[in-house]
């Protein structure tokens, strides 16, 4: 390793309080400083994205079938049934 590189130690590994950075520990950097502002920031724009996610599952009931609600089929039937009982009347 070049002696101008950094590594990343515990320093950046509290930089949260979960300890979630842990796998940037062995990852050289010319400026420790700037490294961690920009992990920062990638972090605060995740946690951002994550505050103004929207759902993506359709949650709304299912659209109401117009051909099942007037029931064509049985509309006809009682017209022709009704036309047979006024044929039969006369």
């Amino acid at each position: 390793i070049l002696p101008s590189l950094i590594t990343l130690g515990d320093s950046l590994a509290t930089l949260t309080k979960h300890n979630m950075d842990r796998g940037r520990k062995a990852m050289p950097v010319q400026n420790k400083a700037c490294m961690e502002r920009y992990i920062q920031r990638c972090q605060e724009r995740h946690k951002q994205k994550l505050r103004d996610m929207k759902c993506s599952i359709d949650n709304k009931c299912p659209r109401a079938a117009s051909h099942l609600k007037t029931k064509a089929k049985k509309n006809a039937l009682m017209e022709d049934r009704f036309a047979q009982i006024e044929t039969e009347n006369r």
